[in-house]
């Protein structure tokens, strides 16, 4: 009997509206402003964004002591904009800005609210155990190369940087903690999709509204204001309204997920990043995988046809493509040279002579690292052309700066998180959240390789998204277990045999 009751709660929580459509109505027009902002910054001081930021989250303190959720709302429509809507006050104050306001706000609120319910605690999780540890190694890693470089400006430095890299994983936990029941958790999905579909729309007015000129010139940086981030960013999150598409085909309304989806597919195309096209490739093959295997094998063979046919990609993709080798040279007539980069274009082939430098740097620091923050300075001792620069790796970065170890833990984090969602994904009733989960999955693929060209992970405006899923997909597998475990035996392999034949069809 109690079995019962708990499955029809799950049922009625699950048909609930997440969002009221006046409250959906708020969030979108907020977003607009946002975006409007960002579109014309230039015109408003930014002391006079700081001071009216300051008023909104007061108004916003109000409200959550009551509803929590409402500034964890908040958050996520600002996240894509923190960069260019920093509401820093023009640095007049160090660690004054809106992120970090909206941080205290929302913590205020939760710990308001979580004291007066009774639920005041850390709740375990089988994901919290690989980010606490990935956590704690780059601190002792900042602390030791605070003792490396003594120097005051350094320390100050790398204590800030630190923290600019802990405001993810903070968010993380925050997400876990106060996002307890569905409505909430649904919530949260549908205003991160609706900001991504903004930035799409932003990216996209963006490349409409330029002047021309070089290809440099041309290329989109969007909320990231850097192409290549930009284009990671879409391939992150795009791919949660193909999950939608595909979880319930058959119905209509489903369809209309494509949009969305198409313009964010708009939104790399302006970036001209190759990284982000390959990214979003093996996207697609990691969506097609965990959806089922008839629609991988197709997903393969139409990437090998059009890899064999170029001429079947949009013209903009071609020519970026294309401008890869120099002196038309084509990637057959490269596979035995020694030194590639010799036929590669200059951002290419500097790339190739940064992996190798940092290869060896690895070598010479395979524990600590070289110190937080120090590649760039350190790796022109690596290189005959004395280049000072990023890696243009995320993972020979993380290794060369914190050390193996570090590198070790942040691929176990992706690797739990891949098995957490994957989980949620195969074993949830939810068709809502199993569809979240899929559509994270394909984006979980791009990411493994949008970081082989780029530290894609070490912006808030970029990362938080996946850090806000991470959390989410934790939560929604404690409720599926929870779910598991209260049906008989029986029911379980049923429903293990259902899974398996939609998993085959």
């Amino acid at each position: 009997m109690g079995a019962l009751v708990r499955r029809r709660r799950i049922e009625a929580a699950a048909e609930a509206a997440p969002l009221s459509r006046g409250l959906l109505f708020s969030f979108l027009i907020l977003i607009l402003v946002m975006g409007y902002l960002v579109e014309t910054s230039r015109r408003f001081p930014t002391l006079f964004i700081g001071i009216v930021s300051v008023f909104g989250l007061f108004g916003f303190f109000v409200i959550g002591i009551r509803r929590p959720e409402i500034p964890l709302y908040l958050m996520v429509a600002y996240l894509p904009f923190s960069k260019l809507l920093a509401g820093d006050f023009g640095g007049a104050i160090m660690a004054l800005n809106l992120t970090n306001l909206l941080f205290v706000v929302i913590i205020i609120c939760f710990v308001a609210n979580a004291a007066t319910e009774g639920q005041l605690r850390f709740e375990p999780n089988r994901l919290h155990l690989p980010v606490i540890l990935f956590a704690v190694w780059g601190f002792f890693s900042v602390v030791h190369s605070c003792m490396v470089y003594p120097s005051t400006s350094y320390r100050l430095q790398a204590i800030a940087e630190y923290k600019r890299w802990m405001d993810p994983i903070l968010i993380y936990f925050l997400f876990f903690h106060i996002v307890r029941d569905r409505r909430r958790w649904k919530a949260v999905i549908i205003i991160l999709m609706v900001g991504v579909t903004i930035a799409a729309l932003m990216a996209i007015r963006d490349y409409m509204t330029q002047t021309g000129g070089s290809l440099e010139h041309s290329r989109i940086g969007g909320i990231a204001d850097q192409p290549n981030v930009l284009g990671a960013f879409f391939v992150y999150y795009m791919f949660l309204f193909t999950g939608f598409w595909l979880e319930r085909v058959r119905r209509l309304k489903a369809w209309s997920f494509l949009i969305p989806f198409a313009l964010c597919f708009r939104g790399i195309m302006v970036t001209f990043s190759r990284g982000a096209y390959l990214a979003f490739a093996q996207g697609l093959l990691g969506l097609a995988f965990f959806k089922n295997k008839l629609l991988f094998m197709l997903a393969v063979a139409a990437l090998v046809l059009t890899v064999l046919n170029p001429v079947m990609l949009p013209k903009g993709i071609q020519y970026r493509l294309q401008t890869t080798f120099r002196d038309q040279t084509q990637l057959t007539d490269v596979y035995e040279t020694e030194h590639l980069e010799h036929h590669l274009d200059t951002s290419s082939g500097t790339r190739l002579i940064l992996w190798r430098g940092a290869t060896q740097m690895i070598g010479d620091y395979p524990w600590m690292g070289v110190g937080f923050g120090r590649f760039h300075s350190r790796i022109k001792e690596y290189t005959p052309e004395q280049l000072s620069m990023d890696a243009h790796n995320a993972y020979l970065i993380t290794a060369a700066e914190l050390g193996i170890p570090a590198l070790v833990l942040f691929l176990l984090v992706l690797l739990a998180v891949f098995r957490v969602t994957s989980f949620v994904h195969k074993r949830s009733s939810d068709s809502f959240i199993r569809a979240t989960a899929l559509g994270f999955l394909g984006g979980l693929s791009g990411l493994l390789m949008a970081n082989m060209f780029g530290s894609r992970m070490n912006t808030t405006e970029v990362s938080g998204y996946f850090w806000i899923l991470a959390a989410l997909m934790a939560r929604a597998a404690m409720w599926t277990r929870e779910e598991l475990a209260a049906q008989p035996a029986p029911s379980r392999r049923r429903r293990l045999g259902r899974r398996l034949a939609r998993g085959m069809a």
